[in-house]
């Protein structure tokens, strides 16, 4: 006769959309629903880092994260949702950064302005997840309307100081918000096409190059706010 294979057993106190994990004592405890959510965030996000956008596979993310398949269903419906999840923590971590460091001592400052976001955009790799959402036409959930708002009345504010203590005209929000626009739209535009760009032209497309390339980039936006600053 032959042998039936056990099944393994499991235990009614599991939960497909959580997981189990251990606390301090060695001791296993159900995950919150928060805690799955951020723990598949965070095996997503490694496994952008390592192979890019093509490397969001829900399976391996479940297996990376401890939880099953499904659960990454439950909690963001597709991988479409949790690209978009990906793309808005990166969104609010951008805007976290940028509030933690504007005005710094140095104002306008804008090579630390690109350096926090370029941390974000590039080296974590939201900006190839932006671009793929806005070029899908599935941007609307990320890409809501005022969600760099708070970012840009930082940034107004610290440019109303600036023009305060030099005696000279305020600006106006709009001018303020057009130079976050055109800010962003440097960063983003950079860290999609900046290395194939700067090797076609000749430059080359080394870490080197870039870091060189970033910081003449932020001396002439700097120079192009003192140039306004003082018309």
């Amino acid at each position: 006769m032959r042998a039936v294979p056990r099944q393994p057993r499991v235990s009614s106190r599991s939960h497909p959309a959580t997981g189990t994990v251990r606390d301090r004592t060695g001791a296993r405890r159900r995950r919150s629903a928060a805690e799955t959510r951020n723990a598949i965030l965070e095996a997503a996000q490694r496994r952008l880092l390592a192979g890019g956008p093509e490397a969001i596979r829900l399976q391996e993310i479940a297996a990376d994260a401890g939880i099953s398949h499904p659960a990454i269903l439950h909690h963001f419906g597709s991988r479409e949702g949790l690209v978009e999840a990906m793309v808005m923590r990166g969104v609010t971590n951008l805007q976290t950064q940028f509030l933690e460091g504007w005005p710094s001592a140095k104002e306008p400052d804008i090579e630390g302005v690109f350096d926090r976001f370029y941390e974000v955009a590039s080296r974590r790799g939201i900006a190839r997840m932006l671009a793929w959402l806005i070029l899908s036409g599935k941007s609307n959930r990320t890409m809501t309307p005022n969600v760099f708002k708070p970012a840009a009345e930082r940034m107004h504010a610290g440019r109303i100081r600036r023009a305060q203590q030099q005696g000279r005209r305020l600006p106006a929000l709009e001018e303020t918000l057009f130079a976050a626009t055109f800010l962003f739209i440097l960063v983003l535009g950079d860290s999609l096409f900046g290395p194939s760009v700067r090797r076609a032209v000749g430059l080359g497309s080394g870490a080197d190059t870039t870091r060189r390339f970033r910081r003449w980039l932020s001396k002439t936006v700097e120079l192009l706010e003192t140039r306004r600053a003082h018309s």
